[in-house]
């Protein structure tokens, strides 16, 4: 008979897999269901400021369920690996793992911190980065692995993009490449000028909102002021560096006040945000 305290503790962290444990098959895809459904609800509501708990209340039925059913469950025979204590934790180790090599070098789930970037990315948004190819491997704030700059993909104009801004350590950005090495970036009512060639922009109606269309990226972009900081400049990009911008061009705090960000910096690629 299988322990029942264990497939009730199961239950509370993971509860398809107190179900694996059981061999109660038809009970894994409800509550894997049940789980994603209340993970999605519980996440959205956080970003609204409201509060959430269904995460809980899925973990606290599977927990008793779980229980409940240990009770009544008989294996015929010999026990098949999962349904040991090791075999089922082993289970969610490997889907950690499988996680962590995921996130460390391949595509990563960042949250959007900021207004920064609206009407294109919106804060308490997600957007999945790609690491592959960029260089800079890691997750969950830890750093594993960095090639050398030579090596890397380089960003290319219109693309977003995560950065480490200098002199704040482990926080990441996200902004739009707007000059690359050498060129010539010039900025004054409202036109970006890239090595004497102005970037096609389109104003709507109420002027608030403009389409600009930039290394083949066609994107939005939005003004809050008449006029301010930071709407007229002048710059050579050095060697080695990228300057990025914010499509919220009044409230962004990017390379008009960080600075020209190293390519050392520069993290992943924006590739799907909702």
């Amino acid at each position: 008979m299988p322990n029942r305290w264990f497939a009730a503790v199961i239950g509370v962290l993971v509860p398809p897999l107190a179900f694996v444990y059981l061999s109660r098959w038809r009970w894994v895809p409800v509550y894997l269901l049940a789980m994603l459904a209340a993970g999605w609800a519980d996440l959205t509501l956080a970003g609204r400021g409201a509060p959430s708990g269904l995460g809980l209340l899925v973990s606290a039925a599977a927990a008793v369920q779980a229980f409940i059913l240990a009770r009544r469950v008989r294996f015929d025979g010999r026990r098949r690996w999962f349904n040991t204590w090791w075999g089922t934790l082993s289970l969610p180790l490997a889907f950690v793992l499988v996680v962590f090599i995921t996130r460390a070098f391949l595509f990563d789930l960042f949250r959007i911190p900021s207004s920064s970037m609206a009407p294109t990315l919106q804060p308490g948004g997600y957007a999945v980065m790609q690491r592959w190819g960029y260089g800079v491997y890691g997750a969950f704030g830890l750093t594993l692995h960095e090639t050398e700059v030579a090596e890397r993909t380089p960003p290319r104009r219109g693309e977003l993009f995560v950065f480490r801004p200098l002199e704040m350590a482990g926080q990441l950005f996200v902004m739009r490449v707007i000059g690359l090495p050498g060129d010539h970036v010039q900025y004054a009512n409202k036109q970006l000028i890239i090595n004497g060639g102005r970037v096609l922009t389109v104003f709507r109606d109420e002027e608030a909102l403009a389409d600009e269309t930039l290394g083949g990226q066609s994107y939005s972009v939005q003004y809050l002021m008449t006029d301010g900081p930071g709407r007229r400049f002048d710059y050579v990009i050095p060697e080695g560096h990228f300057f990025v911008m914010g499509d919220n061009r009044d409230n962004s705090r990017d390379s008009r006040y960080l600075g020209m960000i190293p390519a050392a910096n520069m993290v992943g690629k924006i590739v799907l945000s909702w």
